[in-house]
């Protein structure tokens, strides 16, 4: 019995059933627009409309748009901007099979709409749970596509939103799809339901017709007809060609499922013209395939011309399903003539797309259970390098250090000073002979070797420390110990010298944590990707605030030590800042390669108190300073957004 092929909701419900094909001289109007935009809210109202007219094309130029509308909505502070951004990115990279790269802009696009009110964004929060549902259904996943379509009702339920219709519709996918035909039809009722509530002519032909599948799967052939010719009136109303092409082509599977073949390809037949005229290559091969199997079945000579239309079609838009089906109908057309050498031919190139076909859709299902795990095995990795330091971190008990710690605390003051004072007087300078281009590479130059230096000392200090004044004291503490054995003492002396060995020993503690917070080993071994999650996750074990990392495309990305040095640094500056003075509930760290730009981009945002962006700019600390220079020196640009009790977003990017 051959199931609905369900319509799924893509991004807004405007998107949905209706969209007709963008002819190049609408898109080159649609990109003007983007160019002729004099505002930055203007910019991204136009990117909007175009990547709302292109989203199904699922050309590798999409993705640069999506990036300039997250940075233009970031630069105003446009949440719902930002949010829409991160649904395209979902929903583009759904249909393209990129699993991971989708699920990650679902996370962000929930990040920007958690706790939001205002109804645009919570109609957003319905939109992300349903294009989610639709990645996992498309890999087979129906639990996980189950439990995001309900969220989805959720919200759409709450807010009245028409959207509830192709949710209930897509819940009924899923258990048409387990063979639940019960639910299968309560939810397409539902749907029918719904979208005669919103009045809303083309989701309810839309629905009616999927119902009519429904009761078409448990052979309930009389519903089927009932709805269908109910929703005739409504389709005929609309005058939407794809409406047409569904109508025709369920009346022909009504046609099919009552065995009376040659109606169901008269109705095929009206269903391929629609297809036609629309230009939706997609519904065409759909069509083509029914005609044939019709054309097969009741022996039609002409059938040979129809698989050659299904197999052009198929190879100049790339459509390896269709190019199977023409390969296995030329098989069999071959085969009842009597031509056996080419009907075996034929069978077998039928056979190799098919293994590819099957192939593919193994790996598309793997992908995302291969996101679940990898992320979770790296975390693992790094949980066992860093365990011991962890039980004896966790075992050490507060003692009085105050008179060892003095000491390094002293030097390590001094060094700060030292190098504070030294990048000071080095701005100063630069600022004075900042006149020209070739004052701007001495600056950067200046400022390049200020960096290295400071990341020099600072590994020769960590060095230092940890195998030099540690042995040492390591040394003593062995030496303490073996006078013990020799000595004879008072209680009282014995219960001190033992106090004093514990105190010796907490000061190497100590000594060690200091070293490696200069140089974190993990940056050094893993990389930057890996460093910079396990030092978020370390904040976030903290309890200080709530912390999320992602990276997107980093897999693979080696990035040059002394560049990944400078950006853990920035970061390490930003996030620090966060905890000093955003009085923040919630912090994300993201980092974003693009391949194609050869770009890395920074964003640190915060839900914090925010701050005066000016004062700032006038009387900024060091911190603030130290993570500009470390910018230039990287060649990068820097984007702050701040407002009052709106938290702050700070956007760098960097070529690597």
């Amino acid at each position: 019995m051959r199931k609905l092929l369900p319509v799924l909701i893509l991004i807004f419900t405007v998107l949905s059933y209706n969209a007709q094909a963008q002819s190049s001289t609408k898109n080159d109007s649609l990109r003007s627009n983007i160019n002729k935009a004099t505002t930055d809210s203007l910019k991204v109202e136009a990117l909007y409309e175009y990547m709302k007219a292109n989203l199904n094309n699922n050309t590798s130029d999409f993705e640069p748009y999506i990036r300039q509308m997250i940075f233009l909505s970031r630069k105003i502070n446009f949440k719902w901007g930002l949010s829409t951004a991160y649904i395209l990115g979902l929903s583009y990279h759904k249909n393209r099979g990129e699993f991971e790269q989708a699920l990650k802009y679902a996370d962000s696009a929930t990040f920007v709409t958690k706790g939001d009110t205002a109804e645009n964004m919570r109609v957003n929060m319905g939109h992300i749970a349903l294009n989610r549902g639709n990645l996992y259904y498309n890999v087979g996943d129906y639990e996980s596509a189950l439990k995001d379509y309900y969220q989805a009702e959720k919200v759409f339920s709450q807010i009245r939103h028409k959207s509830l219709a192709s949710t209930y519709s897509n819940i009924s996918n899923c258990f048409m799809s387990l063979s639940d035909h019960s639910n299968a039809i309560t939810y397409s009722r539902l749907a029918v339901a719904t979208a005669k509530s919103f009045d809303d002519k083309r989701l309810l032909a839309t629905d009616m017709m999927n119902l009519a599948t429904a009761y078409m799967n448990i052979n309930d052939f009389n519903a089927a007809d009932s709805l269908l010719h109910e929703a005739w009136p409504i389709v005929e109303q609309l005058k939407n060609l794809k409406s047409f092409h569904v109508y025709y082509y369920n009346m022909g599977d009504l046609s099919t499922y009552k065995k009376d073949t040659l109606t169901a390809l008269g109705y095929y037949r009206k269903s391929y013209e629609y297809a036609m005229q629309s230009g939706d290559v997609w519904q065409q091969g759909k069509a083509l395939n029914l005609i044939i199997n019709c054309q097969l079945d009741l022996q039609q000579k002409d059938v040979k011309t129809n698989i050659d239309n299904l197999y052009l079609l198929a190879k100049e838009n790339e459509m390896d399903d269709n190019k199977a089906d023409a390969l296995q109908f030329y098989s069999r057309w071959y085969a009842d003539n009597g031509n056996y050498k080419e009907a075996y031919a034929y069978e077998k190139q039928f056979r190799t797309i098919s293994d590819s076909i099957y192939s593919n859709e193994i790996k598309e299902k793997a992908s995302l259970m291969d996101v679940r795990f990898r992320v979770a095995g790296k975390e693992q990795e790094i949980k066992e390098l860093t365990a011991s330091q962890k039980i004896q971190q966790l075992s050490i008990r507060q003692k009085n250090i105050v008179n060892y710690i003095f000491a390094a605390t002293t030097i390590a003051l001094v060094i700060i000073s030292l190098l504070a004072y030294r990048n000071y007087r080095h701005r100063q300078k630069l600022q004075q002979t900042k006149i020209d281009e070739l004052e701007t590479e001495k600056k950067l130059a200046a400022i390049e070797a200020v960096l290295k230096g400071e990341e020099q000392e600072r590994t020769r200090i960590a060095k230092d420390l940890h195998d030099g004044l540690g042995g040492m004291l390591s040394g003593i503490k062995y030496s303490l110990g073996s006078m013990k054995q020799n000595l004879v003492m008072t209680p009282d002396n014995a219960q001190a010298f033992e106090k004093s060995i514990d105190m010796l020993d907490s000061s190497i503690q100590e000594m060690r944590r200091v070293a490696h917070n200069m140089m974190p080993e993990v940056l050094l071994k893993y990389g930057l990707d890996t460093a910079l999650r396990e030092f978020c996750n370390d904040i976030g074990r903290s309890g200080a605030v709530s912390i999320k990392y992602q990276s997107l495309g980093m897999n693979g990305v080696d990035v040059e030590q002394t560049t990944a040095i400078t950006v853990y640094r920035i970061i390490q500056e930003l996030v620090n800042n966060v905890l000093k003075h955003a009085q923040a509930q919630n912090l994300l760290v993201q980092l974003d390669f693009a391949k194609q730009e050869n770009m890395l981009a920074i964003t640190v945002e915060d839900d914090g108190k925010g701050f005066n962006m000016d004062a700032l700019d006038q009387n900024g600390g060091m911190g603030w300073k130290s993570i500009q220079n470390r910018v230039k020196f990287l060649k990068g640009k820097i984007d702050v957004q701040t407002s009052h009790d709106k938290g702050t977003s700070v956007m760098i990017e960097i070529a690597i």
